[in-house]
């Protein structure tokens, strides 16, 4: 009777049940430099990006091991709330619509959208309003994705990586690529046929990051925000993103 009552009354703490595992399962979609993104480290590939040195940062502030599960953007949400990841990080924004499914930290990163295009296309690129009626990119999922249905006419390609959207924009099949302005800067960095426009998406559509949780673990949300708090303040979140831009330059 006594294990009935307690069975039937009690909620897992996340929290309390991370550091009895020793791991920290992090759901992330490593195609998003340079938040999160593929490296080959003397010949063996492995997931880098800020948004990961954060995760590892985190798991260490909870005496815990990083585990790391890459999957498409648009599953993420899906197997944080069928337990196979403790937490999504992912440079994801925390909407609305996310947060009735999901739980959210405070935001840790904020950043304006950038609108990718082929080089010799650029001049035909100069305001929000030329992308009306264009054939448009954008990650599955993504708050991209949300922009680009609002647009006039515009035809869109939601797929679940961005590696993916460049090679059709390298092919012709879409005019032009949106996502999160490090990420264009960084592909058009790499891609000398590729470029960054001079669009500037509405201030209200700017992107923000925030760590995504199961709903009702309010002690590991804390805990989290004050590990996103020192990372911030002490000035490590700027030292992630420098070393993510190097690797990257590699």
């Amino acid at each position: 009777m006594v294990i009935t009552i307690v069975g039937c009354g009690s909620k897992e703490d996340k929290l309390a049940s991370i550091k009895a595992s020793g791991k920290l399962v992090l759901g992330t979609s490593a195609d998003y430099p340079p938040y999160e993104f593929h490296h080959t480290n003397n010949g063996q590939d492995e997931i880098v990006g800020f948004d990961i040195s954060i995760a590892q940062q985190l798991a260490k502030d909870l005496g815990v091991k990083l585990e790391i599960q890459d999957m498409k953007f648009d599953g993420l949400l899906l197997a944080l709330n069928s337990n196979k990841v403790d937490l999504v990080i992912s440079g994801m924004t925390p909407t609305e619509e996310r947060a009735k499914s999901v739980d959210f930290t405070n935001v840790y990163y904020t950043a304006e959208q950038g609108v990718l295009v082929k080089k010799d296309a650029a001049a035909s690129y100069q305001t929000f309003d030329d992308l009306k009626g264009k054939r448009i990119g954008v990650q599955k999922g993504s708050l991209q994705e949300g922009i680009a249905k609002g647009i006039e006419g515009a035809k869109l390609t939601s797929l679940g990586k961005i590696s993916e959207l460049i090679m059709e924009l390298n092919s012709g099949r879409v005019d032009a690529i949106m996502a999160e302005m490090p990420v264009t800067k960084l592909y058009a960095s790499n891609q000398p046929e590729l470029t960054l426009t001079d669009i500037v998406v509405p201030t209200d559509q700017e992107g923000s990051a925030a760590v995504a949780v199961k709903k009702g673990n309010k002690t590991l949300v804390d805990a989290l925000n004050t590990s996103l708090d020192k990372i911030k303040q002490n000035g490590s979140l700027d030292e992630y993103i420098v070393e993510a831009n190097k690797l990257l330059s590699e």
